[in-house]
């Protein structure tokens, strides 16, 4: 296998606009899809508490963004032997006792076949503390399972938050309730805080992290299954439902995402969120399906700096 974790092709200043700022650009953007919403600048939650129960006391200062691999590495071609571990990430991010999370795929190596991620890990402490969310899929009734596993590795792309985890900064607390237009993932909650950022701020790289909860109603995720005998034949077959099981996945959920407003020309995902839950739910999410009583809290923050891990072309 190969470990792509110290391979930085770019590391990015972004721009990141003072909170009070953002406050009403992210206000304005989702009343565009949602009834009601509220945005306000607060202290960050404990996230180490429930309902969150991560790693880490908060989302932090310092944060920069590590962008891993990508869909490219699914096709043409799958690189299933590249492997990331967090902790070199931490370094290759200039942090090495970091606090780290965000969605990706998890570690095949470890768990046996491939799978959805939540990686949770934090470096700050010693011993350090590492909890990383698995949901993978049950080929004998396409069940998806969720766990939990120590080992802060993940395979083929990562798009996660790098910072010191110190608790009590400042951030934006994002609110929203009962979805207005219709839905899909041009319409699904960080989307439409991204869209948000991508129109007040053209051409400029905003790079947001943030975690959130699905505190009521019902989302639309997807679970990989397992990597298929040979190469995928188009780039559509990669994406399409025979390669990713689709579930209806219910309240409470807790999702970790990160989504950037502009893409410089280093091949970034626009927008990733996995998520997890108490009660066996976690996976990719795509958008809420339950628009008459779907209710979000989150909490986000702009980070400092992109570092672009094993850059790979979007297919």
């Amino acid at each position: 296998m190969k470990d792509f974790s110290k391979q930085v092709s770019k590391k990015v200043r972004t721009l990141v606009p003072e909170l009070s700022e953002l406050k009403g650009v992210v206000e304005k953007g989702l009343k565009k899809n949602y009834k009601e919403v509220h945005v306000d600048i607060v202290p960050c939650p404990d996230l180490s508490k429930k309902p969150f129960l991560m790693t880490g006391s908060g989302i932090g200062k310092h944060l920069r963004v590590a962008e891993i691999g990508g869909l490219g590495n699914l096709y043409p071609l799958i690189e299933k032997n590249k492997y990331f571990d967090l902790k070199e990430v931490s370094e290759a991010c200039e942090l090495p006792k970091a606090f780290v999370f965000g969605p990706g795929a998890g570690p095949w190596h470890l768990v046996g076949k491939n799978s959805e991620c939540v990686a949770d890990a934090n470096f700050t402490v010693e011993p350090p503390k590492v909890n990383m969310h698995i949901a993978k899929l049950d080929l004998h009734d396409e069940k998806s399972e969720l766990f939990g596993i120590h080992v802060p590795q993940m395979c083929l792309m990562a798009n996660l938050a790098v910072s010191d985890g110190s608790p009590s900064q400042n951030v934006l607390k994002v609110e929203a309730k009962v979805r207005i237009n219709d839905g899909n993932e041009s319409t699904n909650f960080p989307e439409t805080i991204r869209r948000a950022l991508e129109e007040q701020y053209p051409g400029k790289l905003v790079s947001m992290v943030g975690v959130f909860l699905l505190k009521k109603g019902k989302a639309k995720m997807h679970v990989m299954y397992d990597f298929p005998p040979k190469p995928f034949a188009n780039k559509e077959e990669s994406g399409s439902e025979s390669f990713l099981k689709m579930f209806e996945m219910t309240a409470p959920i807790v999702c970790a995402s990160v989504f950037q407003s502009h893409d410089p020309g280093l091949n970034l995902r626009m927008e990733h969120t996995h998520c997890f839950s108490e009660h066996g739910d976690g996976g990719h999410y795509h958008y809420d399906t339950t628009p008459e009583i779907v209710e979000y809290e989150g909490y986000f923050l702009p980070a400092e700096e992109l570092y672009r891990i094993d850059e790979v072309k979007n297919p």
